[in-house]
Formats: C-alpha cells, sequence, structure tokens
C-alpha cells in the first residue's frame, strides 16, 4: 500500500512539475523580460538568446558601448524613469539618434530607422 501512495503522489509531482515548467517557458518566451535599468538587446522582440544583451544604468553621463557590441542592438527595454539618448557614434557625438522614453519597450527598431547602429548612451 505504502508503495503505491509513494508512486501515486510522485506521478503527481512529476505531472505538476512539467505543467508548471511548460507554463512558465510559454510565459517567457511570450513577454518581455524584466529590466529594472536601461537594456538593449541584439535581437528584435527582447532576444538574447543564442545573442547577446547588456544592462545600463543610466546617470546622465556618456557611455559608449563596447566595441564588441557596437552596431548590435535591435530592441530595447528602458526600466528607468530617465529619458536615454541612444547615438550612433562613441561618445555621444553628433545628433541623438534615438530617445527611450521613461518606462518604455521597443521591441523592434528598424521602424525608426535606428537598428544595428547604437554606440553610446546618455
Amino acid at each position: 500500500m505504502k508503495r503505491k501512495t509513494t508512486f501515486a503522489i510522485t506521478a503527481l509531482l512529476l505531472s505538476a512539475t512539467s505543467l508548471i515548467g511548460s507554463s512558465a517557458t510559454a510565459h517567457a518566451s511570450s513577454a518581455a523580460p524584466d529590466c529594472a535599468s536601461f537594456c538593449i538587446y541584439e535581437h528584435d522582440n527582447f532576444n538574447f538568446w543564442g545573442g547577446r544583451w547588456v544592462m545600463f544604468f543610466p546617470d546622465g553621463s556618456c557611455r559608449t558601448v563596447k566595441s564588441s557590441r557596437d552596431n548590435m542592438a535591435s530592441s530595447m527595454i528602458n526600466g528607468t524613469n530617465r529619458r536615454v539618448r541612444l547615438y550612433d557614434r562613441k561618445n555621444c557625438a553628433g545628433p541623438v539618434g534615438y530617445i527611450a522614453k521613461p518606462k518604455s519597450k521597443d521591441k523592434d527598431f528598424t521602424n525608426n530607422g535606428f537598428d544595428n547602429k547604437l554606440s553610446s548612451i546618455r
């Protein structure tokens, strides 16, 4: 009797675990990830699986993107209460190419002509 009960409980727990796991996976793939600061993603739709993402803490100073990630941003999440200015040139030189409003998301930079152009942030 104990063996049957243990088997039944184990089967029930495995079933519940697989349901929770598949539900979490479906939710994570359909929603934007959380970002409490300013996050840029190499691919559209906040996708960094197999790609890259970078998190910045905007403080008003200029931050140049590392050369390995220069001109690679395709989407962003601004989780801050600040406007973040994106530049096509290093050291925030030249005109602002894109302004991310506070608490905003952009899943595809293509529609505003800034896809794969990010070089620095202020």
